[in-house]
């Protein structure tokens, strides 16, 4: 019973210890008051295939406080098509484990739409995608995230380090339209964290 108590107790400890290495929970972005330096890239203004007409911050739909960012994107049917809004900043994630964002599209939208989060990272400026799109659901809110531990397969080609968490440079979501669907109007990111 005595070795029994020892091993539980010894399992405690590590799991604790492993729990600890991790920060809280951050909120990176919230959208109360502001856009806190989001902003539509100027290339994808060049573009044909992207199709993000604006942002802004909106009091319409929030997933956490009152506030959430507003991009407003034409998807025209019958190429793909995305939409894209980025923050650059230098930021280090070495204390955390997974990377999300709320993104909401109004209930009369249509469904189809899909998301990811993109990072660039390091002094060479990876562009770093997910490995796969979050299907939107018109009326909800839907979170993506990411897992940024190695091992991860959450990115594309690529096995997530300590250096690559430490030096991130810009965060991106980008909604996409694969043919289908068509729609003119706004989508809601919020509450972009780290855990």
């Amino acid at each position: 019973m005595k070795r029994i108590m020892c091993v539980v107790l010894l399992a405690a400890m590590v799991l604790g210890c492993q729990v600890a290495a991790h920060a809280a929970p951050k909120v990176l972005y919230d959208f109360e008051t502001d856009l806190q330096g989001w902003e539509i890239p100027d290339w994808a203004f060049e573009q044909d295939d992207y199709v993000g007409e604006n942002v802004s911050q909106s009091k319409d739909f929030a997933s956490s406080g009152k506030g959430s960012m507003k991009v407003v994107a034409n998807f025209a049917g019958g190429a793909w098509r995305g939409a894209i809004v980025e923050v650059m900043e230098y930021m280090d994630w070495t204390p955390y484990k997974t990377v999300s964002a709320d993104l909401y599209v109004p209930a009369d939208a249509p469904v189809g739409l899909r998301a990811k989060l993109i990072l660039t990272v390091g002094d060479d400026w990876t562009w770093t995608e997910m490995s796969k799109t979050v299907k939107l659901e018109p009326g909800k809110w839907v979170t993506i995230n990411a897992n940024l531990l190695p091992g991860s397969m959450d990115w594309k080609r690529t096995n997530p380090t300590d250096e690559f968490r430490a030096d991130v440079r810009k965060l991106d979501i980008r909604v996409e339209s694969n043919k289908k669907p068509v729609y003119n109007g706004p989508v809601y990111i919020d509450n972009v964290r780290v855990e």
